[in-house]
């Protein structure tokens, strides 16, 4: 009899707790806890996303797609520009490298004196009977230079020519004494291939202008020499013995001129004293002891029966006494 009441009163229970889970949703409650369990293989080998897509473990979450390909063609052309440049320095580098190599083989074993003495083209393009030279000396050197000895070379041809010995003071229709050539600082030379119209190399001084109207010079000699009328000062005593008109003429003369032509009202007197003072060798003797008589300027002749130098394009070389190179042109 109690057993059978137990077994109801469970019974009872069971049903009672089964209407309240139906009244409450349950049925709902428990689809809705199902969809929301992983299935256990896809925990293993697939992920799954909010989107219900799956992939696999290793597979990234978003593909990338990369640069954008107008991106890729920017960077390649740039690095083309780049590449270019690069390429356009590496040639003028090259080309720099080569143009100093082949200077080099021009210019030759450089002088201790390379830079002291510069030469410049000037006429070495003309023929024989004006075909020169023009060199200079640095300023800045600290003493005169010696270059008898030296010489002038065609690279072109090989020839050469030395510089010969010249002297310092030349005396017209004199026996000149020859020395070695120096040239002070500042000092030019003009360097012509041909024999001398004097017969010499020869330093310039303030009365060398007297000579071209003897020899015709290339290029010419200037004309500025002492004037006339300082030699003859205007003194009673002198208008005594020369008369007014030589004063006249002495002062009508221009620089160096010499007085070949002598008006007819000249005296004897002031004729004899103008042939004696207005000339190179009287200008020699009034004016040699001045501080002013010796110019920084030479005339040095080669003494070549010929050319020594191509009329249109050549290369020459200033070599010193052992042959290195103290200067190179080029026309």
């Amino acid at each position: 009899m109690i057993k059978k009441i137990l077994l109801g009163f469970v019974l009872a229970t069971v049903v009672i707790l089964l209407l309240l889970w139906l009244a409450t949703g349950g049925p709902r409650k428990i689809g809705a806890a199902a969809r929301g369990i992983t299935n256990s293989f896809n925990l293993l080998f697939w992920s799954a996303t909010s989107t219900g897509e799956f992939r696999l473990p290793w597979q990234p979450a978003e593909l990338t797609l990369g640069a954008d390909l107008s991106e890729i063609r920017d960077a390649e052309e740039a690095m083309e520009d780049g590449t270019q440049e690069e390429e356009g320095r590496s040639q003028k580098e090259y080309d720099s490298l080569f143009a100093q190599m082949e200077a080099t083989k021009t210019f030759g074993e450089p002088s201790p004196y390379r830079g002291k003495i510069r030469i410049a083209e000037s006429g070495a393009a003309e023929r024989l009977a004006a075909e020169h030279i023009e060199a200079e000396v640095a300023s800045e050197n600290t003493a005169p230079i010696g270059v008898a000895g030296w010489s002038l070379q065609s690279v072109l041809t090989g020839i050469r020519a030395y510089i010969p010995r010249g002297s310092d003071v030349f005396v017209l229709g004199d026996l000149n004494p020859q020395q070695d050539i120096y040239l002070s600082p500042g000092a030019k030379a003009i360097i012509s291939s041909k024999s001398s119209p004097v017969g010499t190399s020869f330093r310039e001084n303030v009365c060398t202008g007297y000579l071209a109207g003897l020899q015709t010079f290339v290029p010419a000699l200037s004309r500025s020499c002492p004037p006339a009328r300082g030699l003859l000062p205007l003194t009673p005593d002198n208008l005594r013995t020369y008369g007014d008109a030589c004063f006249d003429f002495a002062e009508s003369l221009p620089p160096c001129a010499l007085p070949l032509s002598v008006p007819s009202n000249i005296a004897p007197a002031c004729r004899i004293f103008l042939a004696n003072n207005l000339s190179y060798n009287g200008c020699i003797l009034n004016n040699r002891g001045k501080s002013s008589f010796s110019q920084d300027s030479w005339r040095i002749y080669l003494n070549s029966a010929g050319e020594l130098w191509r009329n249109s394009h050549d290369v020459i070389r200033l070599l010193d006494k052992e042959g290195r190179t103290v200067d190179v042109i080029t026309y």
